[in-house]
């Protein structure tokens, strides 16, 4: 049997090795850790899960275990709250997939929703987004409805949200709040993750501004996957 010392020890050595490894690499299987470190196979399998719990690997069934990219997603009040950009300046390939939208009266028991609501209604969009073609979260967006009359007709598959209200409608949005905590989610959005089992996520809530007002344009909520997400907040000082 293993001890919690052996196989960490090992888990520290590979950490070490595979720092400068490129993302997407093969790391070495249980039996070539047992071959190369001389440890059993369950303290080599131990290793490896470790690594796995770090966000350093990807195991695949069937296909072996990979050196796993993660990105800095930048939460800042100078940077646009778009998460096609952010994800493109973190040098990766951003894209969504459409999951539903629907128009609908603003609910009292969010005081956001109704100073969000134009004409009477919000319009609420909900995507998939992806990193790389890796499932990276699960966004729920609630806009004015009034001021997005034919929205539908424009969204789709790989689209910036923020791009197209702001192109097409002049909606320029600015962000305004934010705060994001560790939590589970539920059986549906683990199920869009591609989770097994629910298990802990970046859960963020966005409150965003029409640039220049004080009027709420957006409120978007978002299960993120750590795996492929890391959250970087910038404080900065007013100049």
């Amino acid at each position: 049997m293993t001890t919690r010392s052996t196989y960490l020890e090992l888990a520290d050595r590979l950490a070490h090795q595979l720092r400068d490894t490129p993302p997407g690499t093969r790391v070495s299987s249980e039996y070539e850790l047992v071959a190369s470190h001389g440890v059993s196979r369950l303290t080599a399998r131990a290793a490896l899960q470790e690594l796995e719990h770090r966000y350093l690997v990807q195991r695949v069934r069937g296909s072996g275990t990979f050196v796993r990219r993660r990105i800095d997603y930048t939460i800042s009040k100078h940077i646009v709250p778009s998460f096609t950009a952010t994800v493109a300046a973190a040098g990766a390939r951003p894209g969504t997939r459409l999951l539903s939208v629907r128009r609908r009266d603003p609910e009292p028991v969010h005081p956001y929703e109704p100073e969000i609501a134009d004409s009477g209604s919000i319009v609420e969009v909900r995507r998939l987004n992806l990193v790389d073609g890796e499932v990276a979260g699960v966004l729920t967006s609630v806009l004015p409805g009034g001021r997005l009359a034919g929205l539908e007709e424009h969204l789709g598959d790989d689209f910036s949200l923020h791009t197209l209200v702001s192109q097409v409608y002049g909606l320029q949005l600015q962000r305004y709040r934010h705060q994001v905590l560790l939590d589970v989610p539920d059986r549906n959005v683990a199920d869009l993750l591609g989770d097994e089992a629910p298990r802990p996520c970046w859960y963020a809530e966005s409150l965003n501004r029409v640039t220049g007002t004080t009027q709420l344009g957006e409120y978007s909520y978002t299960w993120s996957n750590p795996h492929v997400i890391r959250m970087v907040f910038q404080i900065e000082e007013e100049e």
